[in-house]
């Protein structure tokens, strides 16, 4: 399902794709997170392909022009992950909500692992 919305310069149409591109585009420049995890059996077989899917780890659902985000990341060993959580929200909901000019109602994180 994608993103739509309409203003004076007409009607806006945004794929999940691309909305997942910009979450883990703001999820990765944020301190602690090590890699973006992914829980699809797709983002598996692309990785031992070498195929990379932008947005791995990255899941979007919409429902009545609202955003609802789930990600899925390893940090390092050694972080507050209380931290770097409340980080990753603020950073994925600005980032998102600048893209698509829509509200996100909701971003949960997952800390599947840790590394050194």
């Amino acid at each position: 399902m994608a993103l739509a919305t309409s203003n004076i310069h007409g009607r806006i149409t945004i794929s999940d794709d691309a909305v997942a591109m910009v979450a883990a585009y703001a999820v990765s420049e944020c301190y602690g997170v090590t890699e973006l995890v992914s829980n699809r059996f797709s983002d598996i077989v692309a990785d031992i392909f070498n195929k990379r899917k932008y947005g791995k780890g990255v899941r979007v659902t919409t429902s009545d022009n609202r955003v609802f985000l789930s990600i899925s990341v390893s940090i390092k060993k050694d972080i507050n992950t209380d931290a770097v959580k409340e980080s990753l929200k603020r950073a994925v909901t600005y980032s998102v909500e600048s893209f698509t000019g829509m509200r996100v109602k909701s971003v949960d994180v997952n800390i599947v692992g840790y590394k050194i």
